[in-house]
């Protein structure tokens, strides 16, 4: 059987498998746990005509839904929330929450008549957003416990922030809207009485634009940034010994991202074959079906990917690998960072003060001029700031723990990060080279223990091999354009999440072919052989940059005088990393330095 024939049958089989488990999932009780005798109900929590309690909280009882876009009975016992905050006159919408020993369950009633899903930015859709601080310790910034996913109305689920694998959702539309349930997979146990920080947000979009939004709780439109802005969810109404519905859903979530797999990459395809075969034949069409049932096909289905063999073509890309969980925590190893200032000439003739700043390892000491560092240069995107990616002194954002774990756990040579910006001074992308090497470059490896000697041009460009610069969005056009400047200062370059403008706005996409000749042409006048320089490319199938940098990308390979593609940087010089289901976040940026930084410098002494 062809691979095309063989995907067709297997989507059939996991239709059969939906259908098993929506079907049935309402009448099946976890034969694996013991009910035990009823209790007492515990007392209702009041609420007002708009769904909230006595401190303006929602509140989720307890229960197990079924999760296929048809509200079913167990959402009976669910108080309905009138959200607070609505811009839009365009729609209205309410909401229902319920939990249970393993997630918590969304459902979203949305009255909107005019629907669109024609913006290829997710949030100009329409759609429902769902935010999440487990812990609800209303930080700043997002931690590993919060989320921020997105569903639209055709069940196209986007994930900003968190794990896609804790996700189940459907989507249905009605005659005069569409609905919405999600159910989020808890990362700790829950109980009665336990609050959680939430937000859930309508977009509403008109063909190619957002019109409006409904918030619940966030009247500021940041909760996106701050999970300080969230409200709360109270957990309730869980009798003694009740016990949870069966979960089905992440053994068909396996399933969807198993059929997603490209099995022509792998040497071996039929032991997952088998293995997706036996999940419609055993377990889920059992009349009495228990949760270890499903565990086992889980277990079993994953064990088989586990096995899976690239080929020797496939081994060559690069993949997507998250960041764990633990890197996301503070070191007890801490680098620390600071700030340096520097004068710049402006677009008007005179100069600009600005500032940039520096992580530095910990073990850095300023006394010991023999320990030499490579240095990352890492930039913004459009919008933000120096500030934003590392953040200040004594500051420690998600990228830094990230770096501080890394350095820590030996899985990255001690460097020097510097995030300067490209706001200010000559305040355009394109020309942001000219401060990045007569004053930036000078001035960080004249401060600290760098491979440059002198802040000369001559010696500036003798150390290149220790040098990169990469940045995100915005910051990855910087990237380009700093490829086409500054072959002669910097060997390693990371473009994230941004194509190459050096022919017009978004040429990757629209003139892929052309842009990447160009790239190319710079590289051979330049007279630097292919392992000379190095470009880690990354973004996401979701990002709104991928329908621009994936064209210019597949066109470099083409270009194999230059461009030599490969994951092992011993055999060529170039990559380029999709997460699927990234987004156009700092979330999945991180990750992908994360999975790039220990090829820069790489093969250097």
């Amino acid at each position: 059987m062809n691979q095309r024939k063989w995907l067709f049958s297997v989507m059939m089989m996991l239709v059969v498998v939906t259908l098993v488990c929506t079907s049935s999932i309402g009448n099946w009780s976890d034969v694996s746990a013991s009910a035990g005798k009823p209790t007492k109900t515990p007392a209702k929590v009041p609420v007002d005509k708009d769904g909230f309690d006595s401190q303006g909280r929602m509140v989720a009882y307890f229960g197990s839904p079924i999760i296929d876009g048809t509200i079913d009975k167990a959402w009976k016992k669910a108080p309905k929330v009138t959200p607070k905050y609505v811009s839009t006159d365009n729609t209205s919408a309410n909401f229902k929450a319920l939990w249970d020993d393993r997630a918590l369950y969304i459902l979203a009633e949305v009255k909107d008549e005019n629907l669109s899903v024609e913006s290829e930015t997710l949030h100009m859709q329409d759609s429902v957003e769902i935010f999440l601080d487990e812990n609800h310790d209303k930080t700043q910034e997002y931690g590993v416990d919060d989320l921020h996913i997105r569903i639209n109305y055709e069940n196209t689920l986007s994930v900003d922030i968190g794990n896609a694998e804790q996700y189940y959702t459907a989507a249905k539309l009605t005659e005069d809207g569409y609905v919405i349930e999600a159910r989020i997979a808890f990362e700790d146990k829950p109980e009665n009485g336990k609050v959680l920080g939430i937000e859930l947000q309508v977009n509403d979009a008109v063909e190619l634009e957002k019109v409006g939004s409904i918030n619940v709780f966030d009247s500021t439109g940041n909760a996106w940034n701050d999970t300080s802005k969230f409200g709360e969810i109270l957990l309730a109404g869980k009798k003694k010994n009740k016990v949870s519905g069966l979960n089905p859903y992440d053994l068909m979530n396996l399933v969807n991202r198993t059929l997603k797999m490209d099995f022509t990459l792998y040497k071996n395809p039929s032991i997952v074959m088998d293995a997706i075969g036996k999940v419609t034949e055993s377990a889920l069409i059992r009349e009495k079906i228990t949760q270890n049932q499903i565990d086992e096909q889980y277990a079993a289905l994953e064990e088989a990917i586990s096995k899976l063999e690239m080929t020797d073509e496939a081994a060559n890309e690069k993949y997507f690998q998250p960041v764990p969980d633990e890197y996301r925590m503070e070191s007890d190893k801490p680098g620390t960072i600071q700030t340096l200032h520097y004068k710049t000439p402006n677009v008007d003739g005179g100069t600009d003060d600005k500032k940039l700043h520096v992580y530095l390892p910990n073990g850095y000491d300023p006394s010991d001029s023999d320990k030499k560092y490579n240095v990352l240069y890492l930039m913004h995107g459009g919008g933000e700031n120096e500030d934003h990616i590392l953040g200040g002194p004594n500051q420690s954002k998600e990228l830094k723990k990230i770096l501080d774990n890394m350095i820590a756990n030996g899985d990255l040579e001690p460097l020097i990060v510097v995030t300067p910006t490209f706001y200010g001074g000559k305040n355009d992308p394109a020309l942001f080279h000219e401060e990045l090497f007569n004053d930036i470059v000078p001035l960080v490896e004249m401060e600290y223990h760098t491979y440059a000697k002198s802040a000369s041009l001559d010696d500036l460009q003798a150390s290149r091999e220790h040098r990169a610069f990469g940045g995100f969005s915005m910051g990855a056009v910087t990237t380009w354009y700093t490829f086409t400047e500054g072959l002669d200062y910097f060997k390693y370059y990371m473009p994230l999440s941004g194509d190459s403008w050096a022919l017009g706005s978004t040429a990757g996409g629209s003139k892929p072919k052309e842009t990447a000749e160009h790239l190319a042409n710079v590289v051979r006048e330049s007279g630097y052989t292919p392992q000379d320089y190095y470009i880690f490319s990354a973004t996401g199938n979701k990002d709104i940059a991928y329908p621009n940098l994936n064209p210019q990308i597949n066109a470099m390979k083409e270009l194999t005088d230059v461009f030599l593609y490969s994951s092992d940087t011993n055999k060529g010089n170039f990559y380029f990393i999709v997460a699927d289901g990234g987004t156009h976040s700092w979330y999945w940026v991180n990750q992908y330095i994360y999975d790039i930084l220990p090829d820069l410098f790489a093969n250097e002494d």
